[in-house]
């Protein structure tokens, strides 16, 4: 499994569960929590900066790629992060880069102009945060592993997508990982991504006895909105 003897516990957005997600709140809770790291979204703003924000716009302001960092940061009460902060204050933590990139959001920004600011930040990136980097768009990780190809690519899946046919993908861009939502995994469906050479974080797990019986199958890591209770269904002990 790994050194932990046990899945990874990655905190959805940081700590999330009565924090605002993707906050500096959130992510400082995760340590805390006895999460080793969190998964997180990135998007490009109109003036290339990389905000950590999951959805397309800041409520009641506009969308994330027609607005300056600076005003969207006003909007949101100064809540938003770049991703080098979100990086100081993750350092050494495992931390799960997600790429957003889909064309039928608002204000829609092509995944390779994502990927290639992405690309440039870690491939001057210093700090001891253990990253790999995903997306649900093949062509976002394609376009960053042509920058950046130290750092190893995660293929998310869709709700009921078919898994091994993803695990070719995946092959296809020489990803290190699979991340399928949970409902589309049994032990059946995790040996086989594991005999195509590929790790499985799943997510977003937040009921006990699904943790339990997910890290049975033998997956790699979990993503959750609860740390607490991923770490309790494990039988971890949190200094």
């Amino acid at each position: 499994m790994n050194q932990l003897n046990r899945p990874v516990v990655l905190g959805h957005r940081g700590a999330s569960y009565g924090r605002l997600d993707n906050s500096r709140a959130a992510f400082e809770a995760v340590r805390t929590a006895g999460g080793d790291g969190t998964e997180l979204d990135v998007r490009a703003t109109q003036d290339g900066i990389l905000a950590v924000i999951h959805d397309p716009v800041v409520k009641g302001y506009g969308a994330v790629a027609e607005h300056t960092f600076a005003d969207l940061n006003r909007a949101a009460d100064g809540e938003l992060l770049r991703i080098e902060e979100a990086l100081e204050i993750l350092e050494g933590q495992i931390v799960d880069i997600e790429i957003k990139s889909d064309p039928k959001e608002v204000g829609w920004v092509p995944s390779e102009l994502t990927s290639r600011l992405l690309g440039r930040i870690l491939q001057s990136y210093s700090g001891s945060c253990d990253i790999f980097v995903t997306s649900f768009s093949e062509a976002a990780l394609e376009a960053f592993g042509k920058l950046a190809s130290d750092y190893p690519l995660g293929l998310l899946t869709t709700i009921g997508a078919d898994v091994p046919e993803q695990c070719k993908a995946a092959n296809a861009l020489g990803a290190a990982y699979i991340l399928p939502h949970h409902s589309s995994l049994d032990a059946e469906t995790v040996e086989g991504a594991h005999n195509a050479g590929l790790k499985v974080y799943t997510w977003t797990v937040d009921v006990a006895t699904r943790v339990s019986e997910l890290a049975t199958f033998g997956v790699d890591g979990v993503i959750t909105n609860r740390i607490d209770l991923a770490l309790a269904a494990l039988g971890a002990k949190i200094d």
